[in-house]
């Protein structure tokens, strides 16, 4: 039954990306010279990535937490990365941001497209210079009242689990002098197996209160990371304790 629930989802998906490409495209070039941070791309880019959920109906969204978002406020977004679908799911902050991604991202064909068109981050694996140079455009977003999305793990998890912590995102903070929100999520890393889509499936996210500009001056860039990493991994634990209870 999963094979032709897999088939209908992949070809109505794949319909629905030629379509909706076209029309990011034709959004693009009509307002890529007055918009600036491209708020108009990124409404367009909200709409496309919850059609990408809506398109199966076997599949719902379950997000708590929104009540901790403050309307207006800048943050440095910080996010537990389980698969590709991630990206998609995270559309559901209410506010306009901006990813930090790996520059090989960028030549994956429509996606990567995507991010250019968008304004969002790139960055080179291992380059001092290039990591400068995302800090300083991060830091330009940040001023102006655009967020910053960064997965902080680096890469995806290969068990379900929320990996450690790099320390980048909790760098930007403290130069910025913006709060770090930080969210969780689970059901992208088993929403595909070998026998194909999940169905039915549940995807969540719990967006927690947000780090204070106060607390992040006062602490170290370590100590913030392993607090949110424990922070983290033990909010994950709770809303996904299935990833956990085997290796227990």
């Amino acid at each position: 039954m999963n094979r032709w629930k897999t088939i209908y989802y992949l070809t109505v998906l794949s319909l629905f990306t030629v379509f909706i490409f076209t029309v990011f495209a034709a959004v693009w070039l009509a307002t890529v010279l007055f918009d600036r941070d491209r708020v108009v791309c990124h409404h367009v880019s909200r709409f496309w990535s919850m059609m990408i959920y809506r398109l199966s109906p076997w599949w719902c969204i379950e997000v708590e937490g929104i009540e901790n978002v403050v309307s207006g406020r800048p943050y440095v977004v910080v996010s537990n990365h389980q698969a590709m679908l991630d990206i998609p799911l995270l559309y559901v902050l209410p506010f306009n941001f901006k990813w930090v991604s790996k520059r090989e991202v960028y030549r994956i064909p429509v996606f990567g497209w995507v991010l250019w068109m968008h304004g969002d981050v790139a960055i080179e694996r291992g380059a001092s210079a290039a990591a400068k140079a995302m800090m300083q455009r991060c830091e330009a977003y940040l001023r102006r009242g655009v967020s910053i999305v960064m997965f902080p793990e680096g890469t995806r998890t290969k068990d379900g689990r929320v990996g450690s912590f790099k320390e980048g995102a909790m760098r930007l903070a403290q130069e910025s002098g913006v709060e770090i929100l930080p969210v969780v999520i689970d059901g992208t890393y088993d929403a595909f197996g070998s026998g194909g889509i999940a169905a039915p499936h549940t995807f969540r996210v719990r967006i927690l209160p947000a780090l204070g500009t106060e607390e992040i001056g006062r602490s170290s860039v370590r100590e913030l990371r392993d607090r949110l990493h424990g922070l983290m991994a033990e909010t994950h634990r709770e809303i996904a304790p299935r990833h956990y209870e085997s290796r227990a």
